[in-house]
C-alpha cells in the first residue's frame, strides 16, 4: 500500500517527545504527482473495456458473416447489439466495484467474475433476441462467436489491468487511497509499516500523534488531566481538518485503546465534517486475532473473530463439484478398479477392499474406503504408519501406495457425502488423539469435510510423521486450505496430486 518512492523516508519518522509541550508535531509527508489514482482508475478501465469489448464483439460479427455468408447485413443493429451487450456487462461488473483498485489485484476473483457475468450478460442477451423474434436473422453461430470473442477480451483487458495496477503501485505512479492516522505512537507504528508494506498504493498523508502522558497517567488513563487531554484532541481535530481541505482524504484511522471510549467519541464527532471513512484500528488487547470483522446476527453487532470454513454458497458449489466429478471419475475408473482389485485377490490372502475409522467433518465418525496394501488390516487403539521398505507392505501394494491409486475407492466416500475430492488427509482415530493433544487447534482441521488429496499432500506432506513437527507442517497446511478455500484452488490442487512429483515424495 504505502511506498517508499511516494517521499523521502526521513519525512516519514515521526519526532520524539519533547519534555514541553508534552506533544508531538504532527507529520505531513508531501505527497507526490501521480499519473492517477484509486478514484480515477475505475472509471477508467471501464471505459476501455467498454469500448474495446464492444468493438471487439461487433468485428467478430462482422468477421463471421463474411466468411459464413460472404455479406454483412443489419451492421448498424450487430453494432447496438454488441454495445448493449457489453454494456450489461460492465454495469454489473461496475456495481460489484469490479473495476477497484482491490479487485483489480485479486486476478483469481477477475477470472471468477468475468465468466460468470458475461455469461449471465449473454445469457440475457439471447432471451431479448428470442422474445423480440430476431433470432430469425441472428444466427446461433454469431452468438457463440461473440460470446468466446467478448470472454476472451475482456480476460485481457483485465489482466492486462491488473498487471499495469500492480506495476503502477510499486513504483508510485499509480496512488491508492489517502489516509490520515491519529493515535498512540506504539500502536500507530506498526500499523503504518504495514501500510507500506501491503503494495496497495495507500499513501500516508497524515500522521498526528498523541503526545506522551506522564508515567502515572500512561500507566492509569483515568488519571490523565481531563482539560489537557481535551486540548490536545481539539487541536489534532483543527489540524485534520486543515489537511482536508488542501488533500482529498479516503480514510481516517484511529490507533487508540480501546478503552478510552470517550476519547474515541469526541474524535469521531469532530471528524464528523471530513468526508472520509473513520476506522478504529485494534489496541493491543486485540493483536491476537487473526481477522477481526464487524459483522452482524439478526438486529445485533458484533465483532466477528473467526469466520464459518465455507459459506452456504461455497458448500453448495463444492458439493455439486465433488458429485459431477467424482461420478465421472469413478464411472470411468470402473474397469480399472476391476482390474487392481482382481491382482490385489492373486497377490495375496484377504479381501481386496477395507475400511477404517476416520473423523470427517465436525469430528463425526464415518468408515474410509481403501484398497489393501498390507497384509493387516490395523483399525483399533494402535495403528503403526507405514515405513519405508515397510514387511507388511504386499507387493501389489507398493506400486499402489506410490501411484496413490489406494486412496481411489473413497471416491464411494465423496459421493455418500462423507468426503471430498479435495480437503485436509483424514487421520486413523489414535492418530487424532495423539496429535490433539500435542498440536494447538488441531481439531480444526475437521471444520471441512477430509478429502482424497490435499494441499499438504501436493507440497509433499505425506506419509509417516518422524516428529511432532512433520505433523505440524502437514497441519499449517491444511488450515491454509480451508482459510483460502476456492473452486479454483480445488482444480489446482486436483492438477497437482497427478503432474506434481512433490505429490509422489514419500509415497511408500
Amino acid at each position: 500500500m504505502f511506498n517508499r518512492a511516494h517521499f523521502d523516508e526521513r519525512s516519514v519518522v515521526a519526532e520524539r517527545p519533547r519534555p514541553a509541550p508534552r506533544h508531538t508535531e504532527a507529520v505531513r509527508p508531501a505527497l507526490p504527482r501521480t499519473l492517477l489514482d484509486g478514484r480515477r482508475l475505475p472509471l477508467t478501465v471501464l471505459s476501455i473495456e467498454f469500448l474495446l469489448v464492444s468493438l471487439a464483439v461487433f468485428e467478430a460479427s462482422a468477421l463471421y458473416h463474411f466468411l459464413k455468408f460472404g455479406d454483412f447485413v443489419y451492421p448498424r443493429f450487430y453494432a447496438l447489439a454488441a454495445l448493449a451487450l457489453t454494456a450489461a456487462f460492465v454495469g454489473s461488473a461496475a456495481f460489484a466495484r469490479d473495476y477497484s483498485v482491490k479487485r483489480l489485484l485479486d486476478r483469481r476473483e477477475q477470472i471468477r467474475s468475468i465468466f460468470w457475468r458475461w455469461t449471465i450478460a449473454c445469457s440475457l442477451f439471447v432471451c431479448v433476441l428470442f422474445l423480440t423474434q430476431a433470432t430469425d436473422f441472428y444466427s446461433r453461430g454469431t452468438i457463440l462467436v461473440q460470446y468466446a470473442t467478448g470472454l476472451a477480451t475482456a480476460y485481457f483487458i483485465r489482466l492486462l489491468a491488473a498487471a499495469f495496477v500492480a506495476s503502477g503501485l510499486r513504483s508510485g505512479h499509480l496512488a491508492g487511497s489517502n489516509v490520515i492516522v491519529i493515535g498512540d505512537t506504539g500502536l500507530a507504528h506498526p500499523l503504518l509499516r504495514r501500510l507500506r508494506s501491503d503494495r496497495r498504493g495507500t499513501r500516508i498523508a497524515g500522521f498526528f500523534p498523541l503526545g506522551s502522558p506522564p508515567l502515572a497517567a500512561a500507566l492509569d488513563p483515568l488519571q490523565r488531566d481531563p482539560a489537557e487531554v481535551a486540548k490536545e484532541t481539539v487541536r489534532i481535530l483543527d489540524s485534520v481538518n486543515a489537511l482536508a481541505r488542501q488533500v482529498t482524504i479516503d480514510d481516517i484511522v484511529l490507533c487508540l485503546p480501546w478503552s478510552e471510549n470517550e476519547r474515541i467519541r469526541a474524535f469521531m464527532e469532530g471528524l464528523a465534517i471530513v468526508p472520509a471513512a473513520t476506522h478504529l484500528a485494534p489496541d493491543h488487547n486485540w493483536s491476537w486475532t487473526r481477522h477481526p470483522v464487524l459483522a452482524r446476527i439478526g438486529t445485533l453487532h458484533t465483532v466477528r473473530l473467526a469466520r464459518a470454513p465455507l459459506t452456504l454458497r461455497d458448500r453448495v458449489l463444492k458439493r455439486g463439484f465433488d458429485i459431477a466429478a467424482a461420478s465421472m471419475m469413478l464411472v470411468a475408473a470402473s474397469p480399472f478398479l476391476l482390474l487392481i482389485a482382481a491382482l490385489i485377490k492373486l497377490d495375496s490372502r484377504g479381501p481386496a477392499l477395507f475400511r477404517q475409522r476416520r473423523h470427517g467433518f465436525n469430528q463425526t465418525e464415518f468408515r474410509v474406503f481403501k484398497f489393501r496394501t498390507m497384509t493387516t488390516l490395523d483399525d483399533g487403539p494402535v495403528v503403526r504408519q507405514a515405513t519405508r521398505d515397510d514387511a507388511r507392505i504386499t507387493r501389489i501394494g507398493k506400486h499402489l501406495r506410490r501411484l496413490n491409486l489406494d486412496e481411489v475407492p473413497q471416491l464411494i466416500n465423496v459421493l455418500s457425502g462423507q468426503m471430498s475430492l479435495v480437503g485436509p488427509r483424514p487421520h486413523a482415530l489414535t492418530h487424532n488423539d495423539q496429535y490433539e493433544e500435542q498440536i494447538r487447534l488441531y481439531a480444526r482441521r475437521h471444520n471441512v469435510k477430509p478429502g482424497i488429496t490435499g494441499w499438504a499432500q501436493v507440497n509433499g506432506l505425506r506419509g509417516e510423521t518422524r516428529s511432532v513437527r512433520d505433523m505440524q507442517r502437514r497441519v499449517e497446511h491444511d488450515f491454509y486450505y480451508i482459510d483460502h478455500w476456492s473452486l479454483f484452488f480445488d482444480l489446482k490442487i486436483l492438477l497437482l496430486t497427478i503432474f506434481s512429483p512433490k505429490t509422489y515424495r514419500n509415497a511408500y
